[in-house]
């Protein structure tokens, strides 16, 4: 059983208690983990920290608040390159999940701005994840020999072409007013 302990900016005494009436300082350590996952995930959500604090039994909301930053930190301190992608990834597919039954239904009259949102989402986790492959731009160069041949062509073809025989005869005045 999980006691409270006010003393503790977590809320969570040391010697916590399982069902078995056993004390072990790791079982605390981790209510501490998850009591900070979870005011985590209520601020995000939008809590105020005495929302937390009241919802999760922290004693005063600047504790809940201060167990949440070093969670945080502990967090960016343990995680690396890789797992902050996979972790942003997972936030980019939980995202398009709620727009996407609306994307799909024709039937919706949002359907359309559900659209333009999954578009959006795809398109981060493309950058996210690397998918979006450079182009290859292949720029040339010519010689001042490839130019001269190239103007050469031009203007023999230029000289094979006879006058311009779309004027029949001679144009005609137009009529006057």
């Amino acid at each position: 059983m999980q006691h409270q302990d006010p003393t503790d900016p977590t809320g969570v005494t040391n010697d916590y208690v399982n069902h078995r009436g056993h004390t072990n300082p790791q079982n605390a350590t981790r209510a501490r983990v998850r009591k900070s996952h979870a005011a985590i995930a209520l601020r995000i959500a939008g809590a105020t920290w005495a929302e937390i604090a009241l919802s999760l039994g922290y004693p005063t909301p600047r504790q809940a608040l201060v167990a949440t930053e070093k969670a945080l930190e502990k967090e960016l301190d343990d995680t690396d390159r890789a797992h902050l992608r996979k972790l942003a990834g997972v936030r980019l597919d939980r995202l398009l999940r709620s727009v996407w039954a609306k994307a799909l239904d024709d039937n919706c009259p949002e359907q359309m701005t559900a659209i333009a949102r999954a578009r959006d989402l795809i398109g981060d986790q493309r950058r996210l994840f690397g998918l979006d492959a450079p182009t290859e731009v292949v720029v040339h160069n010519p010689t001042q020999h490839e130019i001269e041949r190239w103007v050469a062509q031009v203007v023999s073809v230029q000289s094979t072409v006879d006058e311009a025989d779309i004027f029949e005869e001679e144009p005609r005045a137009l009529p006057a007013r």
